[in-house]
């Protein structure tokens, strides 16, 4: 059995939650329940990145010291990932002690072997950014853009990690394999960041103006910049999370476009580099989410809180609305009336009232039990052909992570199921007793396309797909293919359904509109 070892980024904690950190994490989790499904060993980890200025700077305005506030906002992210169904492995907050332990261990050795050395910085620093700037990175009017925010001008000690003298492996490396990121465009913009030389990474901070941060083992009157610490929660949590160096593994690290360059294309390669471990296996890199065509952000009002959209839609259907909404990779619009019409029609009308037609003819006119198909005509061939396709044509695209696309192609399959009963009107046939065959080949092969469909859309939808399994009378949990996947179920015949209710129920301004 292969081994999947996948990370998120962890979210820095410094407020609630929002879109993006939603879809990345939900993302994540669906990348996870598929790999299991497929056969493979899953290690999934998130966690909550909890150190640095910004942390600080919160926590003194709301009051609190640093470690209660990143208490209150661990408290947020963990009850959203329970509402979303995200389920990690193993959730690790940058405080404890675990990862404290192996981020001590690796500035002792990086130092020791002489990637670590004493340098003095003077130039621009972005307080919101927490990062040092240079003078290519203002605008041509000289300002700089506002995504740094405040910028002031600093003198001060500092320990630097020689990047330097890793930045032409690091450009032969992406060169050789573009493939290590994706989508492989994101290759070309790293590589287009590596065509300059590459500065010393400033690795400390002086307590005198940071506090909050893990301490220098080799000077106590330093702390870990918060990026060289955040990074480094790959090799704590990997294996069996207990924070050893000997534990990591090649992870396939899901992450936002925006800490593609520097953090993870150039910082962390060129850590594991100095550290002697493996590369990563590779950077899964999403885009942004946008409202209206424009950025999401707290200071024009142009937010989307995913806690009141799972509450008001349910946690599948937003669950299901961003992975089919956005092209991995790619920048996506939200539009909450899509996300409505996606779970009223594909959610609700096809796929729920799929199972609930399906449910309520068998036990209408078979006794609530799946019929057997003895022998299949042309029609349900064909249809069975349709259903199997579909599924060989979702498994290719969701393995090359097309999941908007692997959706619609999973779709097929319910939408066919559908114009199979419409076809052959298993209300007309029921009423001819010479046409039982034909009732039986219909209702059961829709059966057998609904668990079908639901044991791989599980992987998306698991709270709606354990649902409607245990409507359908399936044994259990969905867990991993068997063998001959893709093959028709044998095993139906004769089950007996259980209580047919909606996966969709009606909203209430849908009910409102009916009247």
């Amino acid at each position: 059995m292969s081994r999947l070892f996948l990370t998120t980024a962890i979210d820095y904690a410094n407020a609630k939650p929002h879109l993006g950190h939603a879809y990345e994490k939900v993302l994540t989790d669906t990348l996870a329940r598929f790999a299991r499904r497929t056969g493979q060993e899953v290690r999934f980890l998130s966690g909550l990145d909890e150190h640095g200025q910004k942390v600080q700077q919160s926590a003194g305005k709301a009051g609190k010291s640093p470690q209660e506030f990143v208490d209150g906002i661990c408290t947020q992210f963990s009850d959203l990932w329970k509402t979303l169904k995200v389920e990690p492995d193993d959730f690790l907050r940058t405080t404890q002690a675990r990862h404290k332990k192996l981020v001590g261990e690796v500035l002792e050795k990086l130092h020791r072997q002489g990637d670590i050395v004493k340098g003095t910085f003077k130039g621009f620093y972005s307080v919101r950014a927490e990062q040092f700037l240079t003078e290519k990175e203002r605008q041509s009017d000289g300002s700089w853009p506002e995504i740094f925010g405040e910028v002031v001008e600093l003198t001060e000690e500092n320990y630097f990690f020689k990047l330097s003298k890793h930045q032409e492996w690091l450009r032969e490396l992406i060169q050789k394999q573009p493939s290590l990121i994706f989508p492989e465009f994101r290759a070309k913009e790293l590589l287009g960041a590596l065509e300059k030389p590459l500065p010393d990474l400033c690795i400390s901070r002086p307590k005198s103006r940071l506090a909050w941060g893990i301490p220098l083992p080799f000077d106590e009157n330093q702390v870990t910049y918060v990026w060289f610490d955040a990074l480094l929660n790959y090799v704590t949590g990997a294996g069996s999370g207990e924070g050893k160096l000997s534990d990591w593994e090649p992870a396939v690290h899901v992450i936002g476009k925006d800490i593609l360059v520097p953090a993870h294309g150039i910082y962390w390669p060129c850590m594991l580099k100095a550290l002697g471990l493996p590369m990563f296996a590779k950077l899964l890199v999403h885009g942004f989410w946008t409202r209206r065509s424009e950025k999401l952000s707290k200071s024009t009002g142009n937010v989307v809180d995913p806690e009141e959209l799972a509450a008001k839609y349910g946690a599948d259907a937003f669950r299901y609305y961003v992975l089919r909404e956005m092209a991995l990779g790619h920048d996506a619009d939200f539009d909450e009336e899509a996300l409505a019409a996606r779970r009223k029609g594909e959610l609700a009308h096809e796929l729920g009232n799929l199972l609930q037609r399906t449910g309520s003819m068998i036990g209408r006119y078979r006794e609530g039990k799946i019929p057997g198909v003895s022998q299949p005509d042309p029609v349900s061939e064909a249809f069975r052909d349709t259903v199997l396709h579909a599924l060989r044509k979702w498994d290719e695209l969701m393995k090359s992570y097309q999941i908007h696309l692997a959706l619609g192609e999973l779709w097929k399959a319910v939408q066919a199921a559908n114009q199979l009963i419409e076809a052959r009107a298993p209300w007309k046939l029921a009423k001819d007793p010479d046409k039982a065959g034909e009732l039986d080949a219909t209702l059961g092969d829709a059966a057998a396309a609904l668990e079908l469909v639901l044991l791989e859309v599980a992987c998306v939808i698991p709270q709606t797909a354990e649902a409607g399994l245990i409507q359908l009378g399936y044994p259990g949990r969905p867990g991993p293919r068997q063998r001959s996947w893709p093959s028709w179920p044998t095993e139906q015949a004769g089950r007996s359904l259980g209580a047919i209710t909606p996966l969709f129920p009606l909203l209430d301004e849908d009910k409102a509109a009916r009247g």
